[in-house]
């Protein structure tokens, strides 16, 4: 979700920046459906989200990192967090829900400045999710929409910025640092190129 700050170089005026990341659980691994919240009771869900088992970790500290690239102040953050229930029954190929039960999680990380509502990331999973997508909106000047349809995959993007990130990461004098402290991370076809030739 950390993209979003990149996204504004385009832009002279920036007001707001809203993130939807929706995913339909059906494309993912047992563990995340799980993980969500797939096929647990309303009870069995409140439960979980009381003990904080249940939860998108590091949405708040994706708030906080965009509105470091932005030079926003945050006055305050709020993670708010909710069922998605099913409106008829619905499965995976590993998780049955029925209609009524919980087919996943849907979450919210807001940044404010003072008091207005600067940040907006809407993160929502669940099994049968019929609008997935990643989509990027910058309020400003120019205002701006990026958006894929279907989304990424989770597991796959995540090995790939790993895998990508290594030449940035190389490159960074000792110490600490975030994405905000590294260049672009981009895909190189010669370090790819010598990796292929290397299996052959």
């Amino acid at each position: 979700m950390t993209t979003a700050a990149g996204s504004t170089a385009r832009s002279t005026r920036v007001r707001k920046i809203t993130v939807l990341r929706w995913q339909d659980a059906r494309e993912r691994r047992l563990p995340f459906q799980r993980k969500i919240g797939a096929g647990l009771t309303q009870e069995e869900f409140r439960a979980r989200t009381v003990e904080g088992s249940l939860r998108h970790i590091g949405l708040t500290e994706s708030v906080h990192m965009i509105a470091a690239g932005l030079g926003w102040p945050l006055s305050r953050t709020e993670d708010r967090i909710e069922p998605v229930i099913a409106s008829e029954a619905v499965s995976s190929a590993e998780i049955a829900v029925p209609a009524g039960g919980i087919a996943g999680v849907h979450q919210l990380g807001l940044g404010y400045v003072g008091a207005q509502e600067r940040i907006r990331l809407d993160f929502r999973a669940c099994v049968g999710e019929p609008e997935p997508q990643d989509t990027i909106i910058i309020e400003g000047e120019p205002g701006l929409r990026i958006s894929i349809p279907g989304g990424i995959h989770g597991d796959v993007a995540t090995c790939a910025i790993l895998t990508n990130a290594i030449r940035s990461v190389l490159a960074a004098p000792p110490g600490l640092h975030t994405v905000l402290d590294l260049p672009p991370i981009t895909w190189c076809s010669d370090r790819h190129a010598r990796s292929d030739a290397a299996a052959e």
